[in-house]
């Protein structure tokens, strides 16, 4: 999916007249840091920044700074400090034989992650074509293995940051959410991990309900009070967090909540290593979330209908409203 056009949601702008970016991480296995490093420098050039032998960066490509790093906070804090006991660049030095050690050990069971600088929507399809030449490399995913629930993340900026614009696009994401999991055949490994646990059905109820008309403050505190986590399908906590910060900070003593004005979409899988899978799979289900955020008839359509199959259903999230969606999105 080379043609840009296909890429771009209804609104492409911010209320400012700037393009929206998006932010992508992609998280897996099968390659070292090397041969990541030469797969982004062949695409988009960039200087090679080392911060340990477990975090990397890339500076000044021709898109901006892309991120390598083992995704796992104790194995670099402990790499860091065996560099800094040491002389690295002596290849015998007990502090480089453990770094090196403790890099193969860690990358059988922690993903290396890739994270791309905010880029442009129309630029999408030059990530879709790095995520080909990863896989080409020998790149691996959520079901190479059943220790690997690695996942891709997408962190898409909001036409504007307004609490109602905020709500449709929550909302829409709540009420697709069954359909989205089903498009994107979430691993069975990873909904068993908290990393993306969904909301509960007394909060979807909440917040998909007309008359709920929260401030953006109040919808804050709801939102912590019921999910003092990053650890959901959708974390909103990065953007509250780059609204009010000192609301978010006051809660959450998590230094891993980035500040950024846009949502964290963590729900797909990483399927790297699969021949008919790509960047653009999981983005055009993303799209579908666009599409009923921006339109405010189809939306409350949605909200209503899901609202009264939760009030007839003990069980949120089963195949009844997976057909029910499906059907709304087809008749639209």
């Amino acid at each position: 999916m080379t043609d840009s056009s296909i890429w771009l949601p209804p609104v492409t702008l911010t209320n400012k007249g700037s393009e929206r970016r998006v932010g992508v991480e992609l998280e897996f296995a099968g390659l070292d840091a090397g041969q990541i490093i030469g797969c982004v420098q062949q695409q988009f050039g960039g200087e090679l920044e080392r911060r340990s032998s477990f975090e990397f960066s890339l500076q000044n490509t021709t898109l901006g700074k892309f991120g390598i790093e083992l995704d796992a906070s104790y194995i670099k804090a402990v790499g860091a400090l065996l560099e800094e006991s040491g002389d690295l660049e002596d290849e015998f030095s007990i502090e480089a034989v453990a770094a090196e050690l403790l890099t193969k050990a860690a990358e059988q069971f922690v993903p290396w992650e890739l994270v791309t600088p905010p880029v442009l929507l129309s630029d999408l399809p030059q990530i879709s074509q790095l995520f080909a030449s990863l896989r080409s490399a020998g790149a691996l995913g959520t079901r190479n293995s059943l220790r690997y629930a690695f996942g891709l993340h997408l962190n898409p900026e909001l036409p504007a940051t307004d609490i109602d614009t905020i709500l449709s696009y929550f909302r829409a994401f709540l009420c697709l959410y069954e359909w989205i999991a089903e498009q994107d055949q979430i691993d069975l490994t990873r909904k068993l991990t908290n990393y993306i646990k969904h909301f509960s059905k007394d909060f979807i109820q909440k917040v998909i309900d007309a008359r709920y008309q929260p401030t953006l403050a109040q919808f804050i505190d709801d939102y912590i009070e019921d999910n003092p986590t990053r650890n959901r399908s959708m974390d909103m906590l990065p953007l509250f967090a780059h609204l009010d910060e000192d609301r978010v900070r006051s809660r959450l003593d998590d230094p891993r909540i980035k500040a950024r004005p846009t949502l964290h979409y963590r729900l797909p899988n990483c399927d790297i290593d699969n021949l008919d899978w790509n960047l653009d799979q999981p983005w055009q289900n993303w799209l579908q979330v666009e599409r009923l955020a921006n339109d405010p008839a189809w939306l409350k359509q949605f909200c209503d209908q899901y609202r009264r199959y939760l009030k007839s259903f003990i069980t949120p999230f089963d195949t009844e409203w997976l057909k029910e969606s499906s059907k709304l999105l087809q008749e639209h």
